[in-house]
């Protein structure tokens, strides 16, 4: 989630306020990416791994997910980031700010309910995500949570008692993260409404 927000903010901030030409080919060119499902990708995306030394390892999957979410963060940060004023950056200029400090104090503040929003859509999509887990993590130690419940079906009789007691546990870090972050979501949806 922290990943995907990072790049898809630096992303969306260049491609929108360093005032980059043909900026709009990289944001129209990322949700091609959506044309091909994950699930192709998944022997490519194996065999790099364990090329690359990754096999068996948490940042296998955590580059997955940061690659399949961050498309959709770019699109939305960048089309969020075109309803703050660039005269805010000029005004930034004119004080001496360099665009690291527009991107932390000018850019990040005002995108606080976009960041909101992509944030909660890496979360789930990640917490949700079930064949790259299963593919790319073989070893109990680095087995994650939606590919552990895997293994209580492995008996003859599944033990619905503790598979239940585990998807509820499973359920409860979502939830938390969308109750906090809810106000910000709700910020960017009534942000237009109002004409001054």
């Amino acid at each position: 989630m922290a990943l995907t927000v990072l790049v898809g903010s630096l992303a969306s901030f260049a491609m929108g306020r360093m005032r980059l030409r043909k900026a709009w080919l990289v944001g129209n060119f990322s949700l091609i990416t959506y044309v091909v499902p994950s699930s192709f990708l998944v022997i490519p995306f194996t065999q790099m791994m364990h090329h690359y030394g990754l096999s068996d390892n948490v940042w296998s999957v955590i580059a997955a997910q940061v690659a399949f979410a961050t498309p959709y963060a770019i699109l939305i940060l960048h089309q969020y980031g075109k309803l703050i004023p660039l005269e805010l950056d000029d005004a930034a200029r004119v004080d001496g700010a360099t665009p690291w400090q527009m991107y932390w104090r000018i850019y990040l503040p005002l995108m606080a309910p976009a960041l909101a929003v992509v944030a909660t859509y890496a979360l789930l999509l990640a917490w949700n995500e079930y064949l790259y887990q299963f593919l790319l993590l073989s070893s109990p130690r680095n087995m994650t949570v939606a590919a552990g419940i895997n293994q209580f079906f492995d008996s003859d009789e599944a033990p619905w008692n503790y598979l239940m007691s585990v998807a509820i546990v499973f359920s409860i870090p979502p939830i938390v993260v969308y109750y906090g972050l809810r106000r910000y979501m709700v910020a960017g949806l009534t942000m237009g409404g109002v004409k001054g």
